[in-house]
C-alpha cells in the first residue's frame, strides 16, 4: 500500500505485538438491502459490533452473520442517540465507526487494515462520497467533504444532537486526500421521498444543529439557503443533478427553520382544531333541531352545545357577510347571524 500524502508508515515489519487493534461499530435499523455491503467493508477490525434498532427487516440476521456482537436496543429516530452505546461496547484502542449506509472503498480497507495510518494522529477524517437520487457527483455540493470515522479512543466523544453528535477532542487530527481513493461511499438517498422522510425525521428532534438564521424573514432565509448551497455547486449542464440537489439541500434548511418558526409561534393544532369542530358541530346541531335539516344529532358522540333562544328564518337570498380575517371571524360573524344580532 504506498503512502497517502504525508500520512504515516504502517507498523514495524515483524512485530505484530506492535500492531494497534482496531474494534468497530455500526448503528443500524431497517437496512437489509445494504447491512452485508457495510459490514463486509469493515469485517477486517479485531472486533466489530452491530448495534440494531429494532430492525423489522433482516437487518439483524444478516448481521449476526458478520458482525461479532450484534446488540438490539429500542428503536429511536436517529442515529446520533445511539452511537455512545455502540462505543462502549468496544474494547481496542482504535475505533472505526459507519452508519449503515456507508460503505468503506477497497483502498480505504486495505489503508485501514494495513496499518497506513499515521498512529501519532488521534483522528483522522476520511472523504466521503454522498449519493443522493442514487448517485454520485463530484460537481455537487457535497464533494469533497471529511467525516471522523476512525479514531483513538479518547480522542472522539458521541452526544444526541443531531449533525452535531461527534465531539472531537482534540487538534491531532489527519484529513486523507480526497484523490486517493481512500473514503466512504454514502449510499444515502435513492430519491426525493427518501430525503424528505429523513428531513421530516431529523428536523423533528430538539436537540439538533439548526442552520445559521443570518436573514430576516422566512421568505429571505428561504432564497438565501438556495443561494448558500448553489454557491458551493458546480455548472450543472443540461441534466441539472447538482442543482436538484442543492435545493433538495436547501428543503432541510428550510423545512427546518419553519419548524423553529412552529416552536416560536406555538403551532396548536390540536387544540384549534377541535376548537374548531365543535363550534361546527354546535352549527349542525342547530340546523337538525331547528330546520330539520338531517345532520346526524342522533348519532353524535356528545350532548349537543345549548341552542340559541331565537333564530332567524332562513334568507331567500345569500347573506352579505362583511370581510373579516380567517375562519374563525367567519364563524363569529355566522353565530352573530344566528343569534338574531
Amino acid at each position: 500500500m504506498p503512502r497517502v500524502g504525508g500520512i504515516g508508515a504502517g507498523p514495524a515489519t515483524g512485530c505484530a505485538r506492535m500492531t494497534p487493534k482496531i474494534s468497530g461499530f455500526v448503528v443500524a435499523y431497517n437496512r437489509e438491502n445494504l447491512i452485508e455491503t457495510c459490514l463486509r467493508g469493515a469485517r477486517f477490525v479485531d472486533q466489530l459490533v452491530v448495534v440494531d434498532k429494532s430492525s423489522t427487516d433482516a437487518t439483524a440476521v444478516i448481521a449476526e452473520r458478520i458482525a461479532d456482537t450484534v446488540i438490539r436496543v429500542p428503536w429511536s429516530p436517529t442515529v446520533e442517540e445511539t452511537r455512545a452505546l455502540a462505543l462502549s461496547h468496544c474494547v481496542h484502542d482504535w475505533v472505526l465507526f459507519l452508519d449503515d449506509d456507508e460503505m468503506l472503498s477497497h483502498e480505504a480497507v486495505r489503508f485501514l487494515h494495513g496499518r497506513h495510518f499515521d498512529r501519532a494522529r488521534d483522528v483522522h477524517y476520511l472523504p466521503r462520497k454522498d449519493y443522493i437520487l442514487g448517485r454520485f457527483d463530484p460537481r455537487a455540493y457535497y464533494w469533497p467533504e471529511h467525516h471522523v470515522r476512525f479514531f483513538r479512543r479518547g480522542a472522539v466523544a458521541f452526544g444526541p444532537t443531531v449533525h452535531g453528535g461527534v465531539a472531537v477532542l482534540t487538534d491531532n487530527v489527519a484529513h486523507i486526500p480526497e484523490g486517493t481513493g481512500i473514503c466512504i461511499h454514502h449510499l444515502s438517498h435513492p430519491d426525493v421521498a427518501g430525503w424528505i422522510e429523513k428531513v421530516n425525521r431529523y428536523t423533528s428532534s430538539p436537540d439538533r444543529v439548526r442552520p445559521e438564521q443570518d436573514v430576516a424573514g422566512l421568505a429571505a432565509f428561504a432564497h438565501a439557503r438556495i443561494e448558500h448551497w448553489m454557491a458551493r455547486t458546480g455548472p450543472s449542464g443540461a441534466e441539472d443533478y447538482p442543482a436538484a440537489v442543492a435545493v433538495l439541500r436547501a428543503v432541510y434548511d428550510i423545512v427546518d427553520r419553519l419548524k423553529t418558526y412552529e416552536e416560536g409561534v406555538g403551532s396548536g393544532d390540536a387544540d384549534r382544531f377541535a376548537a374548531t369542530c365543535a363550534e361546527l358541530r354546535s352549527a349542525y346541531d342547530v340546523l337538525e333541531i331547528r330546520f330539520a335539516i338531517p345532520t346526524g344529532h342522533d348519532r353524535a358522540s356528545a350532548a349537543p352545545a345549548s341552542l340559541p333562544v331565537a333564530l332567524p328564518e332562513i334568507p331567500s337570498q345569500p347573506v352579505w357577510m362583511p370581510p373579516r380575517r380567517g375562519l374563525a371571524g367567519r364563524m363569529r360573524e355566522c353565530a352573530r347571524i344566528l343569534r338574531g344580532g
